[in-house]
């Protein structure tokens, strides 16, 4: 009876082990690599830009051109498609298998923008990291539930929302109406030196720290450096609230 059982169990091994073996081989891509897909393009430039991904980082990057470009390494193909004046950028719906989910390290899509002015960037990801640097827009927004965010020489309004990852916003020249939310992250916030500041800052059980005054704060309070002409705002839930000059 017992090497019944486990004649039964050898061969269910068997076959499980020849299924995911079949498996790995079909969600191969061209290279013969698993787990991961690649590929580049470029789009005619346009004023609207919408990004929405899972776990995949996004990179915004200005460059010397006159054509939006992307490159990309994810779980799954990534799509644009191009309409009136406007970009949309998401991942496949193919199908993958949960377990073929790969280094998330190394999933990340770049995109290089002809250095202009938009009227919109929007990126929305569930876990990947987002970065920019010296984007121009009428209105940057990034919302992320479990990725970090950097926005570094900054030039736009931007809204920067994270449910548990970490913000920098650090300002190229201070953009008002600016602002950073979020709920178990920390936040950072740099601008130029003698630059005219006020924060509107709004926490739950979260720390304020500053060179700029002495010691640290708990609790909202609304802040004003060298005069207080540009608004910006912070919600940081329960993290450390960060303010600097450079």
């Amino acid at each position: 009876m017992m090497n019944r059982v486990l004649n039964r169990l050898i061969i269910v091994t068997a076959a499980l082990t020849l299924v995911f073996g079949v498996c790995t081989w079909l969600l191969r891509d061209s290279r013969g690599n698993a787990e991961y897909y690649r590929g580049s393009n470029s789009v005619e430039c346009c004023e609207y830009i919408e990004i929405d991904l899972l776990k995949t980082d996004v990179r915004l990057i200005p460059y010397s051109g006159d054509r939006i470009k992307f490159e990309y390494t994810s779980m799954v193909p990534i799509t644009v498609m191009k309409g009136d004046n406007r970009i949309v950028i998401t991942e496949s719906d193919e199908f993958v298998l949960s377990f073929m989910t790969g280094d998330s390290s190394r999933f990340v899509l770049d995109l290089y923008l002809p250095r202009e002015e938009y009227r919109s960037i929007t990126v929305y990801t569930s876990s990947g990291d987002v970065y920019m640097g010296g984007v121009r827009s009428g209105t940057v927004s990034v919302v992320t539930k479990s990725g970090s965010i950097t926005s570094e020489n900054t030039r736009s309004a931007v809204k920067l929302v994270s449910g548990s990852g970490n913000i920098l916003l650090d300002f190229d020249k201070v953009v008002a109406a600016s602002s950073i939310e979020t709920r178990s992250g920390n936040a950072d916030l740099i601008f130029p030196k003698g630059s005219s500041v006020a924060l509107s800052y709004e926490t739950e059980t979260g720390i304020f720290r500053s060179e700029l005054i002495s010691g640290s704060v708990r609790g909202s309070y609304m802040y004003s450096f060298n005069g207080g002409a540009e608004l910006i705002g912070a919600d940081v839930g329960s993290g450390i609230m960060t303010v600097s000059e450079k």
